[in-house]
């Protein structure tokens, strides 16, 4: 029904398999122009996901995980140029500090604070849940689960002024209790499994694309348009 592709960093000076350079990212939002796709809000997106809009043809919505300040240096200016726009989704424990809560990551990345989510929302990006502080969700118990949920939402909603719709599972893990607890506060949720979206998901387990570094802007085309056509076959 539509194609999601996944994005956490764009910055030419991060060597990481999530982050991609600024001239790829450009060649790539350039391209989705040119083939003709239109960019969906998170409202759009949801309003499909539950039925109440058709598909849209050549639709695709365009996300960023965990809300690096890259994302508005870097990234806004290219949508904003083709005339594309996407969503946010935003760890609330991190807001404006760095990227130390991850072990995994061998660099350092700072977090958008307030101002610079306010800055990607007056621009037209929209901004959805990523839990409180990243956690694996599948490891909580119940009160654990609902407050990470809980409170990244409320959190975001009072700083912004802005109701949230989607949600990302941290590390695009989950399971049947986690996706109960998302449902209790989102119209739709997002994965890291890579494949495009039909009728027949779960619209709390949509797949996305995550966009590779070493992709060259020809592999980029034919991975979004291959998963394109398989959710507009429903497969």
């Amino acid at each position: 029904m539509f194609v999601t592709l996944m994005y956490h960093l764009v910055d030419d000076a991060i060597d990481d398999s999530i982050a991609v350079s600024r001239q790829a990212f450009a060649a790539q939002m350039q391209w989705l122009q040119d083939a003709g796709y239109h960019a969906l809000t998170i409202a759009e997106a949801a309003a499909i996901a539950q039925g109440a809009a058709p598909p849209s043809p050549r639709g695709v919505l365009i996300t960023f995980d965990d809300g690096y300040v890259d994302n508005v240096t870097h990234a806004l200016p290219v949508l904003v140029q083709h005339g594309l726009r996407a969503t946010l989704f935003v760890i609330s424990a991190y807001i404006g500090q760095r990227n130390r809560w991850n072990p995994k990551a061998c660099y350092d990345a700072w977090h958008l604070d307030w101002a610079g989510l306010r800055t990607w929302l007056a621009a037209g990006g929209d901004i959805g849940g990523h839990s409180h502080e990243h956690l694996c969700m599948t490891r909580l118990d119940e009160a654990e689960l609902r407050a990470a949920v809980a409170v990244n939402k409320a959190l975001l909603e009072e700083g912004l002024g802005r109701e949230l719709v989607g949600f990302s599972y941290p590390y695009g893990v989950y399971n049947a209790a986690v996706k109960r607890a998302v449902q209790e506060h989102y119209l739709l949720a997002f994965t890291d499994t890579a494949g495009g979206w039909s009728p027949s998901a779960h619209r709390y387990a949509i797949n996305r694309i995550g966009v590779r570094p070493e992709w060259t802007i020809e592999e980029f085309g034919k991975r979004v348009e291959v998963m394109g056509k398989l959710a507009a076959r429903g497969e």
